[in-house]
């Protein structure tokens, strides 16, 4: 099924926000620079307003994989609290490059 990336753009959204509503949904990588492939994935970063580790990252992981299985769409996910990812994560190249390159859905 080829769906538009506007309406996975919605599907993502929609899918962080039934987790939680308050978070924000950071797309980087080739799809925010527009020069994705057909077969690239959709990096995804998730910001929270609560201390995130690797459960969280699977709960949100686990709901876009019923996304992933409707869409056919592979999603990378990684997931923050918005205090540890403006403070601990700053210094880091990964902050740099979703800074520069990111677009918040």
């Amino acid at each position: 099924m080829k769906i538009k990336k506007k309406n996975i753009i919605g599907l993502i959204r929609n899918s962080v926000s039934d987790i939680d509503t308050a978070a924000d949904v950071i797309l980087y990588g080739s799809r925010a620079r527009g020069d994705e492939r057909t077969d690239s994935d959709w990096d995804l970063l998730i910001l929270t307003d609560y201390p995130t580790g690797l459960e969280t990252e699977n709960i949100f992981r686990n709901k876009l994989y019923d996304l992933e299985l409707e869409t056919g769409e592979s999603f990378s996910v990684f997931a923050y609290s918005k205090t540890e990812w403006h403070t601990r994560q700053r210094i880091t190249p990964f902050y740099q490059n979703v800074t520069q390159e990111g677009i918040l859905l």
